[in-house]
């Protein structure tokens, strides 16, 4: 399965929200960036929402990820 498809699947199957690092932590993808490269694709795809909120992983208000 690629990081694309790891990212994609796992904030479908939550209703959690994800800042960049804990998608990175929690998915093992390395380095970090390419998450933040990822999560941008989808969300100028429409796929995702990206806004500054509370991460429910860190509890930082951080920019997150979600559906």
């Amino acid at each position: 399965m690629t990081n694309t498809e790891k990212i994609q699947k796992f904030l479908k199957s939550t209703s959690d929200i994800y800042c960049d690092d804990c998608l990175s932590e929690v998915l093992n993808i390395q380095p970090r960036q390419q998450v933040n490269q990822i999560c941008n694709k989808f969300k100028r795809q429409g796929e995702i929402k990206r806004e500054v909120k509370q991460c429910s992983y860190c509890s930082k208000d951080k920019l997150v990820n979600f559906i």
